[in-house]
This record gives C-alpha cells, sequence and structure tokens, in this order.
C-alpha cells in the first residue's frame, strides 16, 4: 500500500506545481518572458535640448518586445553621481509613449539618461529592462527645439540590448528615493525578475521532502511490525533460553531426591 501511495503522491505534487506555474504565467504581461521573452533595447535614447534647464527624451524605434512590457520609465543622474539619481513617476509613460520632457536641471551639467521598460510580475515583483544610457549636457551652442517637435528615428546601438540589464544601475523597484541606489547581484535579480517561480519551487521542493520522509517513516514503521506479527510465540531468545536453562540446574532438590540419594550413598 505504501509503495502504491507514494507515486500517487508525486504525481498528485507535479500536478500543483504545474497549475501554479501555469497561472503565475498567466499573470504576466509576457507569457514567456522567463525564457527570454524580456522586452529589450536596440540602443539608448535620444536626448535634445529644449532649454539650458530641460531635455527631451525619446526612444522612438528602440523597444523590442514592447508586447511584454507593461510602463516605461526615465532614470537620470548627474554624470559624476551616479548614486544621487531621478526617476520619472511610475504612471508618468505608457509602452506607447515615445519621449519624456525632463526639467529643473542644471545648466552646462552633464546628465546620463536611460530608458526602463517596466514588465509587472506577480506578488508585487517587477522586472526592469534598460536600456543603454546616453550622456548629454546644455550648452548655449546647441540649438534648442521645441517639446512639441517631431521625434527623431535614433540609429540603433551596437550594444547588446541585455548589456544594460546587467549593469551597475538599480534601486528602481517599488518607490525610488533619491540619493539612494541598490546594485543588484545575479542571484538576487533572478529572484526580483522570477520571484513567483522561486516561491513555487521552494514550496513544492518542501513537500516533496515532507512526504519523503513520512514514506520513510511508514515503511519502516510497517516493515516492523509484520517482522513481529510473524514470529512465532513459542520462539525464544538465545538469551532467554540460557536464562531458563540456567535456572534448571541449579534447582534445590526434593524430600525424596535426598532419601534416594543417601540410600544410594
Amino acid at each position: 500500500d505504501t509503495q502504491g501511495t507514494m507515486p500517487s503522491t508525486f504525481t498528485t505534487v507535479f500536478q500543483a506545481f504545474l497549475l501554479l506555474t501555469l497561472l503565475s504565467l498567466t499573470e504576466s504581461s509576457c507569457t514567456w518572458s522567463w525564457f527570454g521573452q524580456n522586452p529589450s533595447w536596440k540602443g539608448p535614447p535620444v536626448v535634445e535640448q529644449v532649454s539650458l534647464f530641460s531635455v527631451r527624451v525619446s526612444w522612438a524605434g528602440l523597444l523590442v518586445k514592447p508586447e511584454c512590457a507593461d510602463k516605461i520609465r526615465v532614470k537620470y543622474w548627474k554624470s559624476l553621481s551616479p548614486n544621487d539619481w531621478k526617476i520619472s513617476s511610475k504612471s508618468c509613460c505608457t509602452v506607447d509613449t515615445i519621449s519624456y520632457l525632463v526639467d529643473n536641471l542644471d545648466k552646462y551639467i552633464n546628465y546620463t539618461y536611460q530608458v526602463i521598460a517596466v514588465e509587472l510580475k506577480t506578488l508585487r515583483s517587477s522586472d526592469y529592462n534598460r536600456s543603454p544610457a546616453t550622456k548629454f549636457k546644455t550648452s548655449r551652442d546647441i540649438k534648442s527645439i521645441s517639446a512639441d517637435s517631431s521625434i527623431p528615428e535614433p540609429s540603433p546601438s551596437t550594444s547588446h540590448p541585455l548589456q544594460a540589464r546587467l549593469g551597475p544601475q538599480g534601486g528602481e523597484e517599488g518607490d525610488p528615493v533619491e540619493g539612494k541606489d541598490v546594485s543588484n547581484g545575479p542571484l538576487q535579480s533572478f529572484i526580483d525578475n522570477h520571484f513567483m517561480l522561486v516561491i513555487i519551487g521552494s514550496v513544492v521542493g518542501g513537500t516533496i521532502i515532507l512526504v519523503l520522509v513520512i514514506s520513510i517513516i511508514v515503511s519502516l514503521r510497517i516493515r516492523r511490525k509484520k517482522s513481529e506479527d510473524t514470529t512465532p510465540l513459542t520462539q525464544l531468545s538465545q538469551s532467554q533460553s540460557k536464562h531458563i536453562k540456567k535456572k534448571d540446574d541449579t534447582a534445590p532438590l526434593s524430600q525424596v531426591e535426598k532419601k534416594a540419594l543417601s540410600l544410594i550413598l
């Protein structure tokens, strides 16, 4: 019975794992994102001067697999102070948006600009797919444009689309706080990007280990019980036999035996 229930238990656990995995995938914007179908970027964004204190960041034609993204955010910082970064609001840009106006800049200062495709996952987890960065500073020698002027088609960069995803900039998760940046390692990035999958794997792995331990304990108890039931009632252990034999050898003589022994002697 134990051998019969163990395969069925593993089958049930495996079916539950598949069901939970499919549910987690359907909640993502891009169903097969954890198989390498994340949104990516062909190159860095285009930055144009609107005034000495503002620029327009655009990314027309640069986003690859926009159907896998849920929203766009723009991150920028002074090039000499990468930890003192700022980022656009969560609701500033949809996937269809192709430009964003950054104002309140310090003139004549070099800034670095980066566009991020955000993919919402389950349990408040998000995947941040960063573009390569563009450096730009306002100047009197640069002709300013109108914020409503036509957006140019950028030339794709030779940078690999995944380069920005593995870069040192991070910390956009949740509500960003200026002046604080968090660098994520490969393991932490994987956990952040596939949080639901990690939870499912942990639960299923723990359940399998628990089922194995319980099955082994039950199997050992059943075998022990069967061994005790098949032992004959008249069978005595070696120690018990020796004890009885020793007891018989040292038993005292009766009165009749003593009289007979005295007559013989």
